[in-house]
């Protein structure tokens, strides 16, 4: 009996436990109302069962959960709970004397809550007295169940459901206080993530901005009259980054239909004031028609100055740097090629390189793939790396054509 008894207490405790460690959202409103809910099925299966057996076992069994509602601070639940035992077993002789022990508890609750005493004392502590008080009442109110190998094995019981209920309950909350750490971590990591991304993204159009002025002379109108739009869509290009960004999980894409050569013109004409400062010579092999794709200008656009930019700064100083733009349509699907001749990669770097913060530069992020990576998948595309050291890298981007 008492073996059940105990399987009916622990077992909707053991529900919520589960629920609490598996549940990471749950607030606090429901966590205290799912906790209770699995306190009152406890007593009520416990209360049904010892109803159709007629016995007073129980009570002491259905004292841990007066002693487990104290230990989290819901006193009014444990005092509510408490009338009922009372009441539920009112016919038994003296049944009032149980509030000796009781009050004694809630006593030892209020010294140890002022005090700041450990849990386990408190716990401890009530299972004694409440041990003691469950024994005389028996012992002199109650001769007819009295049976004191029986009664011993009760309290000894009794003792050990109300430290397997508590411990039980603090491990689930060390587990769900754990899963909250990492998952403060997780998004503290995707936070500097996204920062890094940020910074990564934003040196692109500065660059640029800065190539031209540099190479601007205010006194020619003509230079003035090409350069200040070029200068002027890529502030609102990088205006553009910064509000996409704060959404910092997330890729946004606004999906429109454009003609990618005309993408490819415009990324080159911004990207000529590097690749003059390099000495680095272009060849363009492009389809000669308009080729329409459903996607994202600006996120296309920063696709290509990554994966142009790093070109370029992996042709060393000392070379003749070359750099070959190629595409195609095969099979419903749009192939670019960008091909350059510098230092290449080395298997161990291909496989790392997709990684956020891998890199090879002195003062990169490590961003730049695993964006390209991002936004082209975000399309529904494809890209590939393919590399040999101290012979160059390709890098090819399939998109689905407009249809």
């Amino acid at each position: 009996m008492v073996l059940l008894n105990t399987i009916l207490l622990l077992f909707p405790m053991f529900i919520y436990l589960i629920y609490l460690s598996t549940n990471k959202n749950m607030t606090n409103k429901h966590k205290n109302i799912y906790l209770k809910l699995a306190l009152i099925s406890s007593a009520f299966l416990i209360y049904d069962f010892d109803n159709k057996n007629a016995n007073i076992m129980p009570i002491l069994i259905l004292n841990s959960i007066i002693i487990f509602s104290y230990l989290e601070d819901k006193y009014v639940f444990a005092n509510i709970f408490l009338g009922g035992i009372i009441i539920t077993y009112s016919s038994y002789n003296n049944i009032l004397f149980l509030l000796i022990g009781y009050i004694v508890i809630a006593i030892i609750y209020l010294i140890t809550k002022y005090k700041k005493v450990m849990n386990y004392i408190f716990v401890e502590l009530s299972v004694i007295i409440s041990s003691v008080v469950y024994y005389l009442w028996i012992y002199l109110y109650n001769r007819e169940f009295f049976d004191v190998s029986n009664i011993l094995f009760i309290i000894m019981c009794y003792g050990i459901i109300v430290n397997i209920m508590c411990l039980m309950y603090e491990v689930a909350k060390k587990i769900l206080q754990t899963h909250l750490t990492y998952k403060e971590l997780q998004q503290e990591k995707q936070i500097r993530l996204s920062l890094f991304k940020i910074t990564h993204e934003i040196k692109n159009p500065i660059a640029v901005c800065k190539g031209y002025l540099d190479m601007m002379n205010v006194r020619d109108s003509k230079q003035v009259e090409k350069y200040i739009p070029i200068i002027k869509s890529e502030i609102e290009r990088l205006l553009t980054l910064l509000q996409d960004y704060l959404l910092i999980n997330k890729i946004n894409l606004d999906l429109d239909i454009m003609d990618f050569n005309m993408l490819i013109e415009d990324t080159i004409n911004k990207l000529n004031p590097l690749l003059k400062d390099n000495n680095i010579e272009l060849n363009l092999n492009i389809i000669d028609d308009e080729i329409f794709i459903n996607g994202d200008y600006n996120k296309l656009s920063q696709v290509l100055i990554n994966i142009i930019k790093n070109c370029i700064e992996a042709i060393p100083d000392d070379k003749t740097g070359k750099i070959n733009i190629s595409t195609k349509i095969k099979d419903n699907k749009y192939y670019l090629t960008i091909e350059d001749n510098g230092i290449g990669m080395s298997k161990e770097t291909m496989n790392k390189m997709k990684n956020p913060f891998f890199t090879t530069k002195k003062r990169g992020s490590g961003l730049g793939v695993s964006l390209v990576y991002e936004i082209v998948e975000a399309h529904n595309g494809k890209i590939e790396y393919s590399s040999e050291y101290g012979k160059g890298t390709k890098v090819t981007v399939y998109l689905p054509l407009y249809e």
